[in-house]
């Protein structure tokens, strides 16, 4: 079995409770994790709310449900029965698509690039004209979806479900890291990582030669805003996207271990 990141100190940033499967990952191809979580999960509606929101799904009060993370499928979905008639669902990648199969639902086809352009061309592509879309989300996140949707017709209710923040418990130790000059690799998989990391450490880029990682554009246009390099960016926007990436540019370093 090769290798390809054999011996890498590799800083995982993901939340604690979606850590596992990028380390598991990373394990495999001969890294040394470290998970550090930067941020954490706060929900911004009440469990009244997300009640009344469940009841809106069951009664047919929506004819698509698109999720752009796993996060909100487990705040709304997860342990809720699934409505007996057509409700479309639309996951914007694999790792949502997975959480929402996990909570019984039959995911639309994903997009070609697991970002939100590519989300809105194909439910585009489907008709959506007079269509009633929930869109549950985080706070912040991009306006591109809702926006293509409207565009096109639909009618979208977009629904705040929670907001990431610095797991301010995580500062210390990440900062000790960081000084360390033990790490070879920082992996970041969204917009929010970053900001949680930059809050939590700043002006910090990681030791001389840190390789840093990202899952996709999105990530990597929030990675330049911090004042940081993005040194891979990921083609394939997943978790095993981006160990590919790694592991493709780890090969192509030179010997001496100096930076691409």
């Amino acid at each position: 079995m090769t290798q390809p990141l054999y011996g890498k100190r590799v800083l995982v940033t993901r939340m604690a409770s979606q850590a596992e499967a990028l380390g598991r990952l990373l394990a495999d191809a001969g890294a040394r994790v470290v998970v550090i979580p930067v941020m954490e999960l706060r929900a911004l509606l009440d469990q009244g709310a997300r009640d009344a929101l469940r009841v809106q799904v069951q009664k047919g009060d929506f004819d698509d449900l698109v999720f752009t993370s796993a996060n909100a499928v487990q705040l709304l979905l997860m342990e809720q029965p699934v409505p007996q008639w057509s409700v479309r669902a639309f996951a914007i990648g694999p790792g949502t698509a997975a959480t929402l199969e996990r909570a019984g639902w039959k995911v639309e086809s994903l997009p070609d690039a697991y970002i939100a352009e590519s989300l809105a061309e194909l439910i585009g592509a489907s008709g959506v004209e007079g269509r009633r879309f929930l869109l549950p989300r985080a706070r912040g996140a991009r306006e591109v979806l809702p926006k293509a949707l409207r565009e096109a017709g639909a009618a979208v209710c977009e629904v705040e479900l929670y907001e990431m923040a610095p797991a301010l418990s995580s500062a210390d130790r990440l900062r000790e890291e960081l000084r360390s000059d033990a790490l070879d690799i920082i992996t970041f998989t969204s917009g929010s990582a970053v900001r949680s990391f930059a809050a939590l450490a700043p002006g910090a880029a990681g030791p001389l030669g840190c390789l840093v990682a990202c899952i996709g554009p999105v990530t990597a246009a929030e990675i330049f805003k911090v004042g940081m390099v993005p040194d891979v960016v990921a083609a394939d926007h997943s978790i095993g996207g981006l160990v590919e990436a790694l592991a493709a540019a780890v090969a192509s370093l030179p010997e001496n271990g100096a930076q691409l």
